[in-house]
């Protein structure tokens, strides 16, 4: 891994860091705040700015008591000052009620701002649920 991949996989640990404590200076702290920085939030339609994207973050923070959030499957690459990861996230998130788990296929783009990496774009997909083959056959009898 070169000294820029290592560099984005550090900021890159940060952002999951700050999703995982639902710690919004922490998330601020990872993003440009640029009017034309993008996030897509599994399920969700496009958010573009970063007030709205921040917005985003404060109501999923204000919504949860916190995530647990592992990466499988993580490329990084990196061409001057950009750099993208790809990653399967496996998202347990906990609830007053209870918790709910997932996966999403994820991109992070990050800009190389005055030699630091700033998260530009965030999408994730939800994955679909592995089902047992017999699944349907329990639930139609």
């Amino acid at each position: 891994m070169t000294l820029e991949q290592t560099a984005v996989e550090a900021v890159n640990a940060e952002f999951y860091k700050a999703l995982e404590s639902c710690n919004l200076a922490a998330m601020e702290k990872v993003w440009l705040h640029e009017s034309w920085v993008r996030c897509v939030h599994p399920g969700s339609e496009i958010l573009v700015g970063w007030p709205e994207i921040r917005r985003s973050w404060v109501s999923i923070f204000g919504n949860t008591h916190g995530m647990k959030v592992s990466l499988t499957n993580i490329f990084i690459k990196t061409i001057g000052d950009f750099a993208w990861v790809e990653c399967t996230e496996n998202i347990a998130t906990f609830f007053e009620q209870g918790f709910t788990s997932g996966q999403a296929q994820t991109t992070n783009i990050y800009l190389k701002v005055k030699d630091k990496w700033l998260m530009v774009h965030h999408h994730a997909s939800p994955l679909p649920m592995d089902v047992p083959d017999d699944w349907n056959d329990d639930i139609l009898q």
